[in-house]
Order: C-alpha cells, then structure tokens, then sequence
C-alpha cells in the first residue's frame, strides 16, 4: 500500500504573509460583514412581512370604511322610511278629526231636522 503525496511546488519569494494581528483583524472585519448581511436579510424579511400586514389592514380599513358608508344609507332610509310613516300618520290623524267633526254636524242637523219635523207634526 502506497500512499501519493503531493508538495508546494511555488514557494518563491512572491507570496506575501500578513502578519497574524492583520489576520485576525481580517478575520473579525469578515465576520462583521457576514453578521451584517444575515442582519440585512432578516431586516428585508420582516420589511417584506410589514409591509403585508399594512396591506391587509388597509383592506380591512376600506372594508370598514364600505360598511359604514352602508350602514349610513341604510340608516337615512330608514330615517326617511320614518318621516314618510310620520306624515302619512299625521295626515290620517287630520282626516279622522274631519270625519268627527262631520259625524258631529250630521248628527246635530239630523237631531234638528227631526226635531223641526216633530214640531211641524205636532203643530198641524
């Protein structure tokens, strides 16, 4: 059993190493920047998710705001409804004061006609 091994084969003078407190800046400088965009994403998603409540309650609003302007109408018409039933009770009440007053009149010249006939009766 034999194993293959490779090396390096470019170990020339042209690589540059940092030193280690650059590279453990480096390191922090990336860990910022990826906690950064992870922040960036979660902060779009709950954009995305607000700005889908604001939607769903401005439906709810223009909802509300339908039913109300339904409910006004239904209430002027029932204020109308209750005006017309006022006037028309108003107006019968007007008439049956009327046919009082006649019932009175044709009974009190009904009770003197037959009075000025009995007169007339028992005079001749």
């Amino acid at each position: 059993m034999s194993l293959t091994v490779f090396s390096q084969t470019d170990t020339s003078s042209n690589v540059k190493c940092f030193p280690i407190p650059v590279v453990k800046q480096i390191m922090k400088d990336l860990l910022v920047g990826d906690s950064a965009l992870a922040t960036l994403k979660l902060t779009e998603q709950q954009l995305g998710q607000t700005e889908k409540k604001v939607v769903l309650k401005d439906s709810i609003i223009n909802t509300m705001k339908l039913k109300e302007v339904n409910y006004l109408t239904i209430i002027d018409a029932e204020k109308q409804k209750f005006g017309i039933m006022e006037n028309y009770s108003k107006k019968l009440e007007w008439d049956l004061k009327k046919e009082r007053v006649k019932g009175k009149f044709k009974s009190i010249l009904g009770t003197g006609v037959i009075a000025v006939l009995t007169f007339f009766l028992i005079t001749k």
